[in-house]
This record gives C-alpha cells, sequence and structure tokens, in this order.
C-alpha cells in the first residue's frame, strides 16, 4: 500500500499513524516490529472498495517499475476480522481491483493467498477455502507466512488438498528462523518454490538438496536487510546460494515499507552491491518466470522483453 494511501485511511478511520511510519517511508526495529506494522495496516481496510483500490494501485505502481506479471501474497485471515468475518469479500474486490488494473496498464498480478500458521488450523482451513473458491480465477498458489515459530507439521494437509485443487504450494520458510525451518518445510508442504529460505546457507547439506531438487528460492535481499536478517547487501548469501547451484530469484517484499525495494531498485541494488551483469541479471529475471505460474504464451512474452532489454539495456 502506498504511503499517501495508508495516511489518506488513517486519517478517514480516525486512528493513529502506525508507529513505524513517517510521512515519506517505514522504520522496523526487528521482525515483530514488521508483523506489527503490517497487521496495522491491513486494519486500515474496513471497506470492499479499500480492497478494489488497492488492487488497482499495486498494478500501477507495479507497472511503473516495469513489473508486467507479478504473484503476489495476500493475507485473507488479517482480513476477514476487520471486515466482518468476511472471508470472500475482501479478495473477490481485491481481484476485482487487480482486473481493472491490468486492464489500464496491462500488468498481471496473482495472488497466493497465505496461511499464517499463528492464527490456527480455523484459520487456516478458512484460507485453503478462499485459495479454493479462486483457483485459476485469480489465485494460482497456496503461501504460508508468519513468525516461522508456530509448529509446521500440523498444517501439512492444507497443502495437500490445495495440490489436489491445481494449486501451487509456496511457502515461507527460512528467513528469521534458521535451516531446520527449511527441512520441515520440504517435509510437508512439497513446495514448488520456497519464500525467502536465505538461512538454508547455515546448513551446507541444506543447500546441497536445494540444489538437487532445483527448489526455487524467492529471495527478498531489500527485505532482509530491512528486516535485520541481514546486516548488509554485502553480507547476504545470494551469491554463495547461487554459486552452489540452488534456484534463486530476485524479489520485492512488501515494497512501500521496505525502503521503496520494488523490483527495479532491487536489481539495482543487487548489481551495485554483487556486481552482477546485464547477462546475469537477464538470467535471473529469466528464471522468476520459468518458476512463475504464468501460461506458456505469458511465458514466452515475457522472455521476449527480457531479450529486448538484454540487447539495449539503456532503452
Amino acid at each position: 500500500m502506498r504511503v499517501a494511501t495508508v495516511l489518506e485511511l488513517v486519517e478517514r478511520n480516525g486512528v493513529p499513524v502506525p508507529s513505524g511510519l513517517t510521512e515519506t517511508s517505514w522504520r522496523f526495529s526487528g521482525p515483530g516490529d514488521f508483523i506489527a506494522q503490517y497487521i496495522a495496516v491491513c486494519g486500515l481496510m474496513t471497506r470492499l472498495e479499500d480492497y478494489q483500490r488497492l488492487g488497482r494501485e499495486v498494478a500501477e505502481d507495479l507497472a511503473a517499475t516495469g513489473v508486467r506479471y507479478a504473484e503476489a501474497v495476500f493475507t485473507p485471515s488479517a482480513h476477514a476480522a476487520t471486515m466482518g468475518e468476511d472471508w470472500f469479500g475482501p479478495i473477490e474486490a481485491l481481484l476485482d481491483g487487480l482486473a481493472a488494473g491490468e486492464r489500464a496498464t496491462g500488468t498481471a498480478v496473482r495472488l497466493t493467498p497465505d496461511v499464517v500458521r499463528d492464527a490456527g488450523m480455523d484459520a487456516g482451513r478458512r484460507t485453503l477455502e478462499v485459495a479454493r473458491k479462486f483457483a485459476g480465477r485469480g489465485v494460482v498458489a497456496l503461501n504460508c507466512a508468519g513468525s516461522e515459530v508456530a509448529a509446521i507439521a500440523p498444517f501439512a494437509s492444507l497443502f495437500a488438498e490445495a495440490k489436489e485443487a491445481g494449486l501451487g504450494s509456496v511457502p515461507h520458510a527460512g528467513e528469521w528462523a534458521g535451516p531446520e525451518n527449511v527441512w520441515e518445510t520440504l517435509e510437508h508442504y512439497a513446495p514448488d518454490r520456497i519464500g525467502h529460505g536465505v538461512r538454508a546457507i547455515d546448513d551446507p547439506q541444506l543447500v546441497e538438496t536445494l540444489a538437487e531438487r532445483r527448489i526455487p528460492l524467492e529471495v527478498s535481499p531489500l527485505s532482509n536487510v530491512a528486516t535485520g536478517v541481514y546486516p548488509s547487501l554485502e553480507a547476504h548469501p545470494f551469491l554463495r546460494l547461487r554459486s552452489a547451484g540452488v534456484v534463486v530469484t530476485l524479489n520485492s517484499d512488501d515494497p512501500p515499507m521496505f525502503g521503496g525495494g520494488w523490483l527495479t531498485p532491487v536489481y539495482e541494488a543487487a548489481r551495485r552491491a554483487w556486481g552482477l551483469s546485464d547477462e546475469e541479471l537477464a538470467a535471473i529475471a529469466r528464471t522468476g518466470v520459468d518458476v512463475s505460474f504464468a501460461d506458456d504464451e505469458r511465458k514466452a512474452e515475457l522472455g521476449r522483453a527480457i531479450d529486448t532489454w538484454l540487447a539495449d539495456p539503456g532503452a
């Protein structure tokens, strides 16, 4: 959500400005503080038109940074209580807004509703119901996020059912928690991709397993620095994971909340900090396309766009 939109909704709802927000940017003291700020922003959305607006604005902002296709996380459990226990209205309104944004910009956004294990099994099952209801209608996978503290195994059946419904499995793991968090995710969720996964670097056997199984990691380096997972991009393990043969992609993560970390700035930061060439950046972008749930026609279109950029990066 744009900072300007946050401030507008704060004024409309007559509530305090989230403590981490200044006039133009966010600050966090750590992972727990980030989650608290995230929940505060979710609580500002009290009308279905808020979700429609968010969808349009997200599509516009993605298009402005050069993104033509995205798979984004949406958390039904964070909105159901605010919306009078309406689990389906918010995501339907959001999808309507995203569709309007796609018509206006050409940028397509698909959703991966996420199970927040901290919220319990009942909320997890309702999230699966949401994902299944809109499967093929804007929803492409089941996600899983939260503090990484709650037990993983009890939620395995949700991901099995999601796969049976034709949805992908794209859980977060190994961002704040250590390698064991990733091992358990591999065991119980049969992931098609793993969100973050960077703490795998602490276990050479896990790195080898990820490389052998070709399980992609959705790496969001600016986010990892902003929440204190790593002190700097120079300390980030992206290059070490890539050199070890792990499939890695570059991603944005709550971009307005993490210092303007939309995808173009992420790629620019990767070039500066890690010395990646145009050819290497293009290869990483192609990997992102390949491991997405986009159809073959869209993947081919995106691949051609990457080739065009590589032929003339300054255009």
